[in-house]
């Protein structure tokens, strides 16, 4: 995360905690540490377990302070005498012995040392033993039970009892957290937008773009945060689904799997048709596995070796080889979402579009993102790789482009551009979109990527500006009914 914005909360944090108890509002609020450790949300004291798996018997536990759904198991308030109340459960805190190491717990409230607490600057403290601090257990958490659609991953610590340490405060420092302080965390939610000084370079390029262009703007992105972490993503490597080098795809999934089969996104990259590599798309498989999805990096054979319409065929012999193998992943093959930018939109407009070019009764998939694809192109000026992609047979390419000739609509459709893309992608975007609003009435969902160039769209995905990530993620829910 962002050292500044660390920073910040780390000093906000430090001067809600030295008034102590007079922070705490009336009304039921988070017991949160005051300073920030490895986790920005900040560490909330938490019952185990949540809604149906509550476990209102069990130690308690510093835990991400949550930010969405039921908090129950997160508000306390002061009670008499020193007593802190579990607001929603008739239950105390309290600790099971007065000594370093006991663990905390919520209990039948009653009159007992036990449960009589001091909240002096910041530190939690035994009334009848001052010496004593509750604490977490470590600067650094672990990744603990995030549910779907929550990024980053939750962590969690152990919260004991310790000796008072001025050593050890910004792990026995706590403070109050009223809930109209709370801001919602979800994935679909926009955070701070996109940065204003990646915004003034890309809009610098103007609507001009090459491969100079789209190595500038990837070195852009290489620094920007992520809201992920490497250590929340498991990735399986070149896995191969045919049998060319090229028809390989990496399996991302979070570290702390879901129980239930979840969507999977397999996204494919773009190249001119004549290159490009999955390299620039891991960002995407990583955020989409952070949520709780499967997700996947996928790529395809390339012109000359490769001719039309084969890169349809591959996306197609990819989603099959999900829809076999999806499940051993935590996967639902029902839910199969297939993501491409630019050349990977075009063939994945191919497959989705055009089922008659892909092999017989390949498995069809549960939606489809098409960023910025160029579906068509202009005959009388082609590109070297849409030579070597097309032929040079001109009398076949009207019949070779994916507008004038599709064939299936009835597969869910979200398309976008960007609003510095060239008009060699905005063009066929407008030819293809007409064809299917009027032609045959199947209105596919469309946004535009305000402030956006051609490439920057997907290499936003997963840091702190949600403009692209937030509409995909939405789609992909309506699409699947949740």
């Amino acid at each position: 995360m962002q050292a500044a914005i660390s920073g910040s909360m780390l000093l906000l944090g430090t001067l809600l905690a030295a008034l102590g108890p007079a922070t705490a509002a009336a009304a039921p609020a988070l017991l949160r540490a005051a300073h920030v450790l490895d986790e920005p949300r900040g560490y909330c004291f938490d019952i185990p377990g949540a809604e149906a798996t509550l476990n209102l018997d069990g130690p308690l536990q510093g835990h991400t302070c949550k930010f969405r759904g039921a908090i129950d198991d997160q508000l306390f308030e002061l009670g008499d005498g020193g007593a802190i109340r579990a607001s929603e459960y008739a239950r105390c805190l309290a600790t099971e012995a007065l000594e370093a190491g006991a663990k905390l717990f919520v209990r039948a409230c009653e009159r007992s040392p036990l449960q009589r607490w001091r909240f002096t600057a910041g530190r939690l403290s035994p009334e009848s033993k001052q010496e004593l601090c509750v604490a977490l257990g470590a600067e650094h958490g672990q990744l603990w039970g995030t549910p779907r659609l929550i990024t980053p991953a939750y962590r969690r610590q152990d919260l004991t009892l310790v000796r008072c340490d001025s050593n050890l405060t910004t792990r026995q420092t706590f403070r109050w957290l009223p809930q109209d302080e709370l801001v919602p965390s979800g994935a679909a939610v926009v955070r701070t937008g996109m940065p204003t000084d990646v915004a003034t370079a890309l809009a610098a390029f103007g609507h001009e773009f090459d491969g100079t262009i789209a190595q500038a703007t990837a070195k852009i992105y290489a620094p920007v945060p992520r809201v992920y972490e490497a250590a929340e993503i498991a990735v399986t490597k070149d896995l191969a689904y045919g049998p060319h080098e090229r028809q390989h795809l990496d399996v991302h999934t979070r570290a702390t799997r879901l129980a239930e089969a979840v969507p999977v996104v397999v996204v494919f990259h773009g190249g001119g048709l004549i290159g490009g590599s999955r390299a620039s798309t891991t960002n995407v498989a990583d955020y989409f596995a952070s949520l709780g999805y499967v997700g996947v990096n996928g790529t395809y054979r390339l012109a000359p070796e490769s001719t039309w319409p084969e890169g349809g065929r591959d996306v197609a012999t990819a989603v099959n080889w999900l829809h076999a193998h999806a499940a051993e992943y935590g996967g639902d093959p029902e839910r199969i979402f297939v993501i491409g930018i630019s050349t990977g939109a075009l063939h994945t407009a191919t497959f989705v579009f055009r089922p008659e070019l892909v092999p017989t009764g390949s498995a069809r998939p549960a939606g489809a993102i098409l960023v910025s694809g160029p579906y068509t192109f202009d005959f009388a000026a082609p590109s070297p790789g849409e030579l070597e992609y097309f032929g040079d047979d001109r009398s076949r390419w009207p019949s070779m482009v994916v507008p004038g000739n599709v064939t299936r609509t009835d597969i869910p459709v979200l398309m976008t551009t960007a609003e510095w893309d060239h008009l060699r992608y905005t063009r066929p975007f407008a030819t293809l979109f007409e064809e299917l609003a009027i032609v045959h009435g199947a209105v596919p969902r469309y946004f535009q990527s305000l402030g956006h160039n051609h490439s920057s769209q997907l290499l936003s995905v997963g840091s702190a500006d949600t403009s692209v990530s937030s509409q995909i993620v939405d789609f992909i829910e309506r699409t699947s009914g949740r």
